[in-house]
C-alpha cells in the first residue's frame, strides 16, 4: 500500500511524473500515508522546472481509486472523544490533497479507467485533463456507509447537469465514461488498453509550446475517441431522473421513487435501493448541502471538514463501515429514519469547533 513514482522522459532533457496509486488489493484505495505521499511529490515536482506535467493512475486495469482506505477511521472510533485526532488528520490530508490537484499549476492528466468512487473521484474531478475509458465506473455511494458525498462532490456535484448530482448524491448511483463526459466530470475518451499509445504520444509532442498546459490539451484531443465509451447508463435515463428530481423536499424524493415507472427501469431501481438502504442522515446532509448557498470549491472543502468529522463523531458512519466491510452483514442499524431525525441534528454536522 504506496505511491509509486516515476518518469516519462521527453525530448530536450524535460520529463512528465507518473505517480501510481499501488493498492491493487483495495481497488488502490488510499490510506493516509498514500494520501501524504502524493502530497509531497506534488509539492516537489511544483518547483521541478523540467516536470513539465503529472500523470495519476492507479495499479492494475481493474481500478483507478476505489476511494478512501476507511477501515483505520472504523477502528480509531471513539465517541468519548471529539475530535477524532485520526478521523481529523486523514479527511484534512486527503481534502488537502483535492484542494492541491485543483490548484495545481502544471497540467495534471488523470487515467480514470475503472473503478473511480468516492475519495476516488475526488482525486480524478479536480485534474486539469480527465481521461475516461470504456471500463469506467463511477460513483459517490457515501450514503451507504453514514457519511456524505466528500472529497469536492459539495463542490462537483452542483456543477452537474439540471439535479443529476443530487441523484447521484442520494443514491449512490453508478455512472460510466460516456456519462461522465457529458455530465462535465471527465474531458477526454480513450480505449482502456491504449495507455501506452498515451505515453507515446506525451514523448513524441513539441513541447517548447507555452504553456504546458495548451500541449497536453493538444495531444489529447488528438487521441479523444468518444466512440470507444458506448452508451451512458445514467444519461439514457436523464429524462426520468429529470422527472423524479422535481421532488421540493427528500420526504416527495422518498414517495416518488415508489412510482411504478421508475421502479421498472432497471437502472433507477438499482439507485433506488440504495437510497433506501442508505442512511437518512447521510441522505439529509446531501440534499441540505445541494440546496445550500452556492461555494468556491475551496469553502466546499473546509465545510466538509467539519461534516465529515462530526459524521464520523455521531457514529452513523462507524455503523455504516461496520455493515459494509466489518462484520459485513449488510444491514447497519441507522440512529434516525427520515422522520425521527431532528433538524437540530443536522445542522450540528455544521458547527466548527
Amino acid at each position: 500500500m504506496s505511491i509509486k513514482q516515476g518518469y516519462i522522459t521527453l525530448n530536450h532533457g524535460k520529463k512528465i511524473g507518473v505517480i501510481t496509486l499501488d493498492n491493487p488489493k483495495s481497488l488502490n484505495a488510499q490510506n493516509l500515508e498514500m494520501v501524504k505521499q502524493n502530497s509531497q511529490l506534488l509539492q516537489q515536482w511544483a518547483t521541478d522546472d523540467d516536470l513539465l506535467a503529472v500523470i495519476i493512475r492507479g495499479e492494475g486495469e481493474k481500478s483507478f481509486c476505489a476511494g478512501g482506505d476507511i477501515r483505520s477511521l472504523y477502528h480509531a472510533y471513539d465517541p468519548a472523544i471529539f475530535p477524532n485526532p485520526t478521523a481529523l488528520e486523514f479527511f484534512r490530508h486527503e481534502y488537502g490533497l483535492c484542494q492541491q490537484i485543483g490548484h495545481y499549476a502544471k497540467p495534471i492528466i488523470v487515467w480514470a479507467s475503472g473503478i473511480v468512487m468516492g475519495g476516488g473521484m475526488g482525486l480524478a474531478t479536480p485534474a486539469s485533463h480527465r481521461i475516461v475509458t470504456q471500463s469506467t465506473m463511477m460513483a459517490m455511494p457515501e450514503i451507504g456507509i453514514g457519511l456524505f458525498p466528500d472529497a469536492g462532490a459539495s463542490y462537483f456535484l452542483k456543477k452537474m447537469p439540471d439535479k443529476m448530482g443530487l441523484f447521484f448524491g442520494l443514491t449512490g448511483a453508478r455512472f460510466n465514461g460516456a456519462d461522465a463526459l457529458k455530465l462535465g466530470v471527465a474531458d477526454f475518451a480513450m480505449a482502456s488498453d491504449d495507455y501506452d499509445k498515451l505515453i507515446i504520444a506525451l514523448q513524441q509532442a513539441d513541447w517548447q509550446e507555452n504553456p504546458n498546459h495548451h500541449t497536453v490539451s493538444k495531444i489529447l484531443t488528438t487521441l479523444h475517441d468518444e466512440r470507444v465509451l458506448g452508451e451512458g447508463w445514467a444519461w439514457e435515463q436523464k429524462q426520468l431522473i429529470d422527472e423524479l428530481m422535481t421532488a421540493s423536499s427528500l420526504q416527495e424524493f422518498s414517495s416518488l421513487i415508489g412510482l411504478e415507472k421508475y421502479q421498472n427501469n432497471a437502472y433507477l431501481a438499482q439507485a433506488i435501493q440504495n437510497y433506501q438502504a442508505g442512511s437518512p442522515t447521510s441522505a439529509t446532509l446531501a440534499w441540505e448541502i445541494f440546496h445550500d448557498k452556492p461555494m468556491t470549491f475551496d469553502e466546499a472543502l473546509a465545510m466538509e471538514l467539519v461534516v465529515a468529522v462530526r459524521c464520523c463523531h455521531y457514529g452513523e458512519f462507524y455503523e455504516g463501515v461496520r455493515a459494509l466491510l466489518i462484520d459485513k452483514d449488510k444491514q447497519p442499524k441507522w440512529r434516525y429514519t427520515l422522520d425521527t431525525l431532528p433538524k437540530s441534528h443536522i445542522k450540528e454536522h455544521f458547527v466548527a469547533w
